[in-house]
């Protein structure tokens, strides 16, 4: 089985950098920004898999979605792995307190990438 990833980031250049690295083994779906990301989560519910949220969006930010995911019951169940430049210890228990499954800092290391994906939906 081949799993879909949605990367919410509202840098193009971080959405293709982290594209590139995992489209070998994902389906990728993109956003670029918050609001557009729950679009796609509610139009894709039964396909995508796992979520790469960035913390800092304009307009609607990563945390406002993850308060709106613990909020709707299909969302819920789709893990989401914070992606952020920041490594301020409370941005990560604020994300973790509003249920993410995982933490990543930018720039975004392949190798470590692939292995939250892996843990957090359990692949072989």
């Amino acid at each position: 089985m081949r799993y879909t990833v949605l990367i919410a980031d509202d840098s193009k250049l971080q959405r293709v950098i982290v594209k590139e690295n995992l489209k070998d083994k994902y389906n990728i779906l993109e956003a670029e920004d918050g609001l557009e990301a729950i679009k796609i989560v509610e139009e894709n519910i039964k396909t995508i898999n796992l979520v790469l949220l960035d913390i800092v969006m304009p307009g609607m930010d990563g945390f406002e979605v993850l308060r709106r995911r613990q909020e709707s019951g299909v969302f819920q169940k789709i893990p989401v792995i914070v992606l952020t430049m920041s490594d301020r210890k409370e941005d990560q228990e604020l994300a973790e307190q509003l249920g993410a499954d995982g933490f990543l800092l930018k720039p975004v290391d392949a190798k470590q990438a692939r292995l939250q994906i892996s843990r957090v939906l359990r692949e072989d």
